[in-house]
């Protein structure tokens, strides 16, 4: 037996031990019949869809139980996607409980779910300061933040959330998509096309990958629009926004995870350029690894079409 939880549980820390509800931990009944949930959400812009993801499976599975969100302020327009929008406390800069949260002040048998592969540094600070006494995450390796760590055999979205699930006996929507609130449309049409309302076809982009295809002569079919950047009138739009935008896109290019991983989420054809391998994975998507790959995979889809 001690062998068994030795795999499902890490070593915690004697911070993390203090902050842990002293309750006795019962499994699988506290994760079947949960007395409520904490999605934490991590800081990089593509984190927020493997919580939007879990977000809205937990709601399906769990229609009777609290759900609560930590999340980047910047997202948190985009838990608006969901059936019922839960409650959403969100952080400005490093990751850390926001003050409308006390962190003592979830139920016994709270369970906190961490959708990541790895724990980030600066998630600790979030990880061991909620009484919430299981910590679930799918981790590649162990970590002193997470006590339930369920090992899954994929290394992309959204089948390590499927995973997870169904170790645990909890059926994942595998057919929800996101979907633009009206309100955000109807707002994204207001800019984009502010005297017809209509918007025409284009192509969201990001200046370093039009450049890539302007500088090699390659066929640009629609009008792009550039998201990013000193000279864009979109930089410095809200979230809710750009992501409409790139969701209405007939096609997304780009050399930032940003883009690349609202277009995944949003299942809209997407030519990626991801330099560095840092790029979220998402099924059935593979960035390009260098400039020749790029342009391979924009002739592709191309020829493809969408």
């Amino acid at each position: 037996m001690k062998r068994v939880f030795g795999k499902l549980f890490g070593k915690v820390s004697k911070k993390t031990i203090r902050n842990i509800n002293s309750r006795i931990i019962h499994l699988p009944d506290d994760l079947l019949d949960p007395a409520a949930f904490l999605i934490v959400s991590g800081p990089m812009v593509s984190d927020v869809w493997p919580a939007i993801y879990i977000a809205n499976t937990l709601q399906k599975v769990f229609p009777e139980k609290d759900i609560t969100v930590i999340c980047k302020r910047r997202d948190s327009g985009l838990f608006n996607m969901l059936r019922l929008r839960p409650p959403v406390h969100s952080y400005t800069g490093h990751p850390e409980i926001p003050d409308t949260i006390e962190p003592d002040s979830f139920p016994d048998g709270t369970v906190l779910v961490y959708p990541y592969a790895t724990v980030r540094n600066d998630m600790q600070n979030i990880l061991c300061c909620t009484s919430c006494g299981i910590r679930m995450a799918p981790l590649n390796d162990s970590s002193p933040y997470i006590n339930l760590r369920v090992k899954t055999e994929v290394d992309s979205y959204p089948d390590i959330l499927s995973q997870m699930c169904s170790a645990l006996k909890i059926t994942f929507d595998a057919n929800w998509k996101p979907s633009i609130p009206e309100q955000i449309e109807i707002a994204t049409e207001k800019f984009m096309a502010p005297v017809s309302g209509r918007m025409l076809p284009y192509i969201a982009t990001t200046p370093t990958a039009l450049a890539i295809l302007e500088k090699n002569r390659v066929e640009i079919p629609l009008r792009t629009i550039v998201l990013s950047g000193r000279n864009s009138e979109f930089a410095d739009m809200d979230r809710d926004l750009k992501t409409a935008i790139i969701a209405d896109a007939s096609a997304v290019v780009t050399d930032s995870d940003d883009l690349w991983g609202d277009a995944c989420a949003c299942e809209i054809p997407v030519v990626g350029l991801d330099r560095s391998g840092s790029f979220i994975k998402w099924t059935y998507m593979k960035p390009a690894a260098d400039e020749r790959e790029f342009l391979e995979a924009w002739v592709k889809l191309l020829k493809t079409g969408w």
